[in-house]
């Protein structure tokens, strides 16, 4: 019987659990629009709606066509995102307090002069008292007043009744549908402007007394903090957007954790601008001075480090006592061994500086959680202030990554771009495994982290969450990471120069959106017979792939392991091997044998392909086409030695070589052309002929292409596309 009664229960709690859950995300679809409409879609939305409602309740109160409730709501709804809502409220409440008080006046005083100068005291000295808004003065209150006055009649009273329905209908739409939220973005902003505070620290002090650089840097150093500033200065009307919100009544407290970081920020990149201006104007150093720069550089650099350290401790309110004194010693080691220039010392003054601000800086917060409607509400009735926590910040930004994911996967579609990466599997199998070996732990960076080890539905290219059943555990490591505590390490691999997770994707998918650029991880890297590039796609794949094929037939990694022989292209490692097999069967007849495929390509390798890239680089072809790899440029020589030889014109790698920097030039000439004429793509000359060319050692093409070249149609042997 306890069993049933058990189970019974856990039944009932289950129930009630999943009740709630769906409470949890019916407010949640309320509070926040679908990721994938756009603002301008949401708001007419939004105006669309509240213009119905007012029409039918306006009806519905014996206004046969209440056409002013319609215009109030468009009225009140429109104007800044962060504050619509408030403008709306001010809106109604001065009409409101307008329309009593002019009735009033009406009915008991009369209409006279000094009246009318009463009123209009009266009106002022409340719109003072009933302001919402931290500017100005509530005048709606006199105008409706003054409206009242000048109408007098029952039918444009009733136009007043109208007007407040409207407003009311108003206000709860914009307030109980998709409210402004704009804590969100200003997060984004907060984690950029950490970010790139700590790059511009370090970067500034690197570049010091190394001119043009240095004074780029500092240009950037002043474009960055005054966008912080910007950013500083969203915050009171992003409060006034919260004040009056139900959805996000615990967004408050999170909005005065921002303020106190953003303007932290704001308060250190003064410094740094100051930091980086002295570096800037510091003088390149001459001979003389250069061994006390040398010298004095690390510790600068040091310095520098230490106080990025203390501005992310401060950041995740740890102590910073240990960092700012580390940073104070290497100051002054720094300052022992600089030159004695007067920016030098300017410069280790301003470091010293940036340091004891870190340490004794106190936020002059204006945001104050006290202050929110709903708050005070409660609290009046006897109940308890709406209390935000890291773990209900962490509900509803899961929410939003969710969302995110969402509105991407829909995006993907309609672009037909694949929204999760390719697995490690995959990647392997393409590019074929050679051996593994133990790293231990790192720190890795994890924009070079490109998908999992198995192909998984529960995160997204980005590891943006997509299953709601992510939840408890991206809270759980959200709430530890927000509060910085580091999380274990992730397990990867390793493959080329990109990672794939074996466990952590939850780790990594926080640590991304709280804006961190590494994260400590147990690295196994995988060693491949073709190399990966950081850009993991199919048609990489494909390119691995076709090259893994190729050395097993070739066996080149194993018999000229420094060869790299990378395509741009798919298809070209069969043109290749075209010309080993070629290659081999002249050598055969040489040799009197049958020469195996291996030791064939390890002979073209060292007497074609290698003399023919000598002859390449010797012409800077590499440079000259640096969207081109050199097997690129080696099938294109080719070509053009074998053309050159059909058409009885001199030949060989030296005139190849000649041709094709040639028509590199032209090719070149007639881009710049094109791109300051718009019409001269369709008037520039012709391509260079092959006749152009007067001079060059002669010489037969490679064996191997020649036999290539019978087994293939002349145009077989594409050149890749110039860049």
């Amino acid at each position: 019987m306890d069993l049933v009664r058990g189970a019974a229960g856990a039944a009932e709690r289950r129930g009630t659990g999943a009740i709630k859950t769906r409470l949890r995300y019916l407010a949640w679809r309320l509070a926040e629009p679908p990721g994938f409409l756009p603002p301008l879609v949401v708001l007419s939305f939004k105006v669309a709606l509240g213009s119905g409602l007012a029409w039918a309740l306006g009806q519905a109160f014996g206004f046969k066509t209440p056409w002013d409730a319609v215009l109030a709501v468009i009225i009140l709804m429109q104007g800044h995102a962060y504050g619509s809502l408030l403008n709306a409220l001010q809106f109604l409440l001065g009409v409101f307090a307008g329309l009593i008080l002019g009735l009033l006046a009406l009915h008991y005083l009369g209409l006279s002069a000094p009246v009318l100068a009463a009123i209009m005291f009266v009106t002022l000295l409340m719109g003072g008292w009933l302001k919402i808004t931290r500017l100005g003065f509530n005048n709606q209150i006199a105008i409706s007043a003054l409206l009242v006055l000048a109408s007098g009649s029952n039918a444009n009273v009733a136009r007043f009744w109208e007007t407040i329905l409207g407003g009311v209908v108003g206000v709860a739409v914009a307030a109980l549908l998709w409210p402004p939220n704009p804590v969100s973005r200003l997060r984004q902003e907060f984690r950029e402007a950490s970010r790139k505070i700590k790059s511009d620290l370090l970067r500034s002090l690197e570049l010091a007394g190394r001119g043009e650089e240095a004074e780029a840097q500092r240009r950037q150093v002043r474009a960055n903090s005054e966008h912080v500033d910007g950013v500083v200065a969203e915050i009171l009307p992003a409060e006034d957007a919260l004040r009056w919100n139900p959805w996000h009544s615990g967004r408050m407290s999170d909005l005065s954790r921002l303020e106190e970081r953003l303007r932290l920020i704001g308060y250190l990149y003064r410094t740094v601008r100051a930091m980086a201006r002295q570096a800037a104007e510091a003088p390149r150093a001459g001979e003389s001075a250069e061994h006390e720069w040398e010298a004095g550089r690390p510790h600068l650099v040091a310095a520098g480090g230490a106080a990025v350290e203390a501005i992310e401790r401060r950041l995740v309110a740890e102590d910073v006592e240990e960092a700012v004194s580390r940073g104070h010693d290497e100051v002054a080691l720094f300052a022992a061994s600089a030159p004695r220039e007067r920016h030098a010392v300017a410069l280790a003054a301003a470091l010293d500086d940036l340091l004891r601000d870190i340490a004794g800086w106190h936020a002059p917060n204006e945001v104050d959680p006290e202050q929110q409607l709903v708050s005070r509400i409660v609290r009046r009735l006897g109940g308890r202030r709406p209390q935000s926590s890291v773990a209900a910040l962490g509900e509803l930004e899961f929410e939003e990554e969710r969302q995110q994911a969402i509105r991407q996967d829909i995006t993907s579609r309609v672009t037909r771009r694949p929204r999760t990466a390719p697995p490690m599997e995959s990647v392997v199998e393409a590019a074929g495994i050679a051996g593994q070996v133990d790293r231990g732990v790192q720190h890795i960076p994890l924009a070079q982290i490109k998908g999992t080890d198995i192909r998984s539905q529960d995160f997204d290219a980005s590891f943006q969450p997509r299953s709601r059943g992510l939840r408890q555990q991206w809270v759980q490591a959200f709430t530890l990471m927000e509060q910085g505590v580091e999380p274990p390490p992730i397990d990867v691999y390793k493959v080329g120069e990109v990672y794939f997770v074996k466990d952590g994707q939850t780790r990594v998918s926080v640590a991304r959106h709280l804006g961190w650029d590494t994260i400590r991880a147990n690295v196994v890297e995988v060693t491949t017979r073709a190399p990966v590039g950081s850009e993991i796609n199919p048609e990489e794949l494909l390119k691995a792939a076709e090259y893994s094929r190729f050395l097993e037939e070739t066996q080149l990694d194993v018999n000229r392991p420094g060869a790299r022989l990378e395509c741009s292209q798919l298809g070209r490692y069969d043109k290749i091997l075209e010309h080993i097999l070629g290659h081999r069967y002249f050598l055969g007849l040489d040799r009197g044998y049958e020469v195996p495929v291996p030791e064939a390509a390890a002979s073209w390798y060292d007497s074609v392909y290698r003399p023919a890239m000598d002859v390449a680089r010797s012409h800077h072809l590499v440079q000259r086409l640096p969207r081109w790899t050199e097997t690129d440029i080696y099938l294109a020589l080719t070509k053009i030695w074998l053309d050159l030889q059909e058409e009885g014109l001199p030949s060989g790698p030296e005139s190849a070589a000649n041709l094709l920097v040639a028509e590199t030039n032209t090719s070149e000439r007639i881009r710049k052309v094109a791109s300051t004429r718009p019409l001269a793509r369709f008037t520039a000359p012709p391509r260079v002929r092959l006749s152009v060319l007067s001079s060059g050692g002669a010489g037969s093409a490679p064996a191997g292409a020649r036999a290539a070249r019978r087994t293939t149609t002349r145009s077989g042997a594409e050149r890749p596309a110039r860049g």
